[in-house]
């Protein structure tokens, strides 16, 4: 760990045993202060996190200190009994099983193969690849697995230079693609699963799948399709791609016959994917469907008994259920009543103009996320009480909030915002992009979120889902 980490952590705890002893905050019980400084804490192992430290170091410091802190046992777990980690856990496995039958690269050679390529059409590839993939696993970790080796794979058959524009357009297409088209669906990426976990049990019983199609799938859509225009506008290289089609064929002749094991995990995902759009009708949730999936790749043998602790990343597992568990904390702490009255009146008051609220709400998030770096989740935590008055008072649905929520989340002006951006680096071995790429290609996707909440909210207010 370098000096200036060691050095971050170092502030922040100093700060986090001020806090604790001094108990500053006025009107804040000395349980409140406490829990604050050990959030601090916690959240600073997750800011200044190496690759050799996991989440859980930061996670374990918070369930202790909350425990410390007499927060009761089922408050400072509470996240692990959630629906939504028991969804993440079986998504995280649709995932490995994708790469562990080679079905999520036979996919992507399979559209790739479909068309000459060109820097035009392989985007158009990816795209498909990203619906395809998100269709089958929520997982955004695994999509990023399975596409960023093909990807810089494609930039070495263009013979294209390292960290090019060329190679970054790939690059970043792909991951872009592997990101944001499956959050028009609750289940097609993990925000709708953690989504799920942050809002307050008043505004679950709202969030149903159906909803979220309704307010995330043209949002999103929308915003992918021109976050890949921009990418293609501002770094498609001059020089026409050095490649025939002959060479995805032979890619995927190389994969051979479709295997047994194969077209069980392709049955059993595309059963889930079914099962998870018809509770309306089936009556059986997403939690269940995700569940019978996961126990169904297990008894036809997709899924053995080594996989169970080697198939996922169960720090990344931990790390999701001990953020869940941070609303109930700051809610049993008095956290959130004490900063309700801070915070709610200018939120507030921006929520007469919902097309305002979100907008004003997704660049004051953005800012948050040059500390908050973990997805801002520990700032989702704090605010989601105010979900409650914002859909009682202004009709501003917990769904429709969650554009901006999310539009945050998935932000990277500088590489060190978002982690997914870090994952994809380590894949291509830093081949894909530079620092540069990164920050034109944030503020692209910065762009693509303004466009695309202006355009929206006509399809909204035209729906009858935005408040005129």
């Amino acid at each position: 760990m370098s000096n200036t980490r060691k050095l971050g952590i170092f502030v922040f705890v100093v700060l986090a045993i001020i806090i604790a002893s001094a108990k500053p905050f006025s009107g804040l019980s000395p349980q409140g202060n406490g829990i604050i400084g050990v959030a601090l804490v916690c959240l600073s192992f997750w800011i200044f996190r190496t690759g050799s430290i996991p989440y859980f170091a930061g996670g374990a410091i918070l369930l202790a200190g909350g425990l410390i802190f007499k927060l009761p046992l089922d408050v400072v777990t509470k996240g692990y009994t959630s629906p939504a980690v028991w969804v993440l856990v079986p998504a995280l496995f649709f995932g490995f099983t994708l790469i562990k039958t080679g079905l999520g690269k036979r996919i992507s050679y399979f559209v790739l193969k479909t068309f000459e390529p060109s820097y035009l059409t392989i985007c158009i590839s990816w795209f498909i690849i990203g619906l395809a993939l998100s269709a089958l696993t929520p997982s955004i970790t695994v999509r990023i697995a399975i596409v960023m080796p093909i990807a810089i794979s494609l930039v070495e058959a263009c013979k294209l230079e390292d960290r090019s524009k060329g190679s970054a357009l790939i690059c970043f297409t792909a991951w872009g693609t592997a990101l944001l088209p499956g959050i028009g669906w609750q289940t097609g990426s993990l925000w709708g699963i953690f989504m799920m976990g942050f809002y307050p049990p008043e505004m679950k019983v709202l969030a149903t799948p159906g909803a979220w199609f309704q307010y995330m799938a043209f949002p999103w859509f929308f915003i992918t399709i021109l976050f890949l225009v921009l990418l293609y506008i501002f770094l498609k290289p001059e020089q026409p791609l050095q490649l025939n089609r002959d060479t995805f064929r032979e890619q995927y002749a190389a994969l051979g016959k479709i295997t047994k094991q194969e077209i069980i995990c392709a049955t059993i995902l595309i059963l889930a994917l079914i099962l998870f759009s018809t509770e309306k009708y089936t009556g059986i949730n997403t939690t269940v469907a995700a569940l019978m999936a996961f126990a169904a790749l297990i008894i036809f043998g997709i899924i053995n008994l080594p996989d169970i602790s080697t198939g996922v990343n169960w720090d990344i597992i931990n790390f999701f259920a001990i953020v869940m568990s941070l609303t109930a904390m700051f809610v049993k702490a008095g956290i959130s009543d004490w900063f309700k009255p801070i915070i709610e009146p200018g939120i507030l008051s921006l929520a007469a103009s919902p097309l305002t609220f979100l907008l004003v709400g997704t660049v004051i998030l953005w800012c948050i996320r040059f500390v908050d770096i973990p997805w801002g989740f520990t700032t989702i935590a704090l605010l989601s009480p105010v979900f409650i008055p914002l859909y009682q008072k202004f009709g501003l649905h917990p769904v429709l909030v969650s554009v901006a929520v999310i539009a945050a989340g998935n932000s990277f002006f500088m590489a060190y915002h978002q982690p997914f951006i870090t994952i994809a680096d380590s894949v291509t071995k830093s081949r894909g992009w530079s620092n540069s790429h990164v920050t034109l290609a944030g503020v692209l996707y910065a762009v693509a979120v303004i466009v695309g909440i202006l355009v929206s909210s006509v399809y909204w207010r035209a729906t009858g889902l935005m408040p005129g």
